[in-house]
């Protein structure tokens, strides 16, 4: 697949997902949607957005494009994204390889791949390009360490890479979870007792999977 997130915007009837199969043998791929559950499978998963077609082959060095659209099964929020997940199980030919390798034992591997898809409301007058404004960072001190707080007051998932603190000549660096619309997250830094004269770069994934920086100063 071609790109590492899809954004479906809620005025559209549907958006295209394109695959690119870089190796020289064919496969079979899968595909299905879930609301969150990592275990789903085509039988289990749930989502209101039907992928077509969901199941196809993709020739050696071919390529394939998928049709992802919403089908109306639930009352989604207008005021904030919402968000799913894309399955694609990448499926070998049980007859890959010479004529040799064939006649040997082989294990048979299936490659799991899962995506995030927000669903945004045509509602939200924000760009996500202006989410930076919308991110209050704060610390607080605990007993273990520091905590840098992220207060997410956007109607867009803050797509979180990593938290880093520089302090002086040091660099200290945390992995950081999505936040969720509206919501908050803290990283804990036990070697640091104190944000004196420190910077707080929050690093984001945008919405072509582009990693985005941003220097905060730090309300206490």
């Amino acid at each position: 697949m071609i790109g590492n997130r899809i954004i479906y915007p809620s005025d559209s009837a549907s958006v295209d997902v394109e695959f690119r199969n870089k190796d020289i043998i064919p496969y079979a791929v899968q595909t299905w949607l879930d609301d969150g559950d990592d275990e789903s499978t085509p039988a289990t998963g749930k989502a209101p957005f039907i992928a077509s077609p969901a199941l196809f082959r993709i020739s050696g060095n071919g390529g394939q494009v998928l049709r992802i659209a919403f089908n109306g099964a639930r009352n989604l929020p207008q005021d904030r994204e919402s968000i799913f997940y894309f399955n694609f199980l990448q499926i070998p030919p049980i007859n890959a390889g010479d004529e040799s390798t064939q006649k040997k034992n082989k294990m048979l591997i299936m490659l799991k791949n899962r995506v995030k898809v927000f669903y945004r409301p045509s509602s939200i007058s924000l760009d996500s390009k202006l989410l930076f404004e919308k991110i209050n960072v704060t610390s607080s001190k605990g007993s273990n360490g520091t905590s840098i707080n992220i207060e997410n007051n956007s109607p867009f998932y803050a797509s979180l890479i990593d938290v880093q603190v520089k302090q002086g000549g040091q660099l200290f660096k945390q992995k950081a979870d999505m936040i969720a619309p509206f919501s908050k997250g803290s990283i804990v830094f036990k070697k640091i007792q104190d944000l004196k004269s420190a910077t707080v770069i929050v690093d984001y994934l945008n919405d072509q999977g582009a990693r985005m920086s941003h220097e905060y100063e730090i309300n206490h």
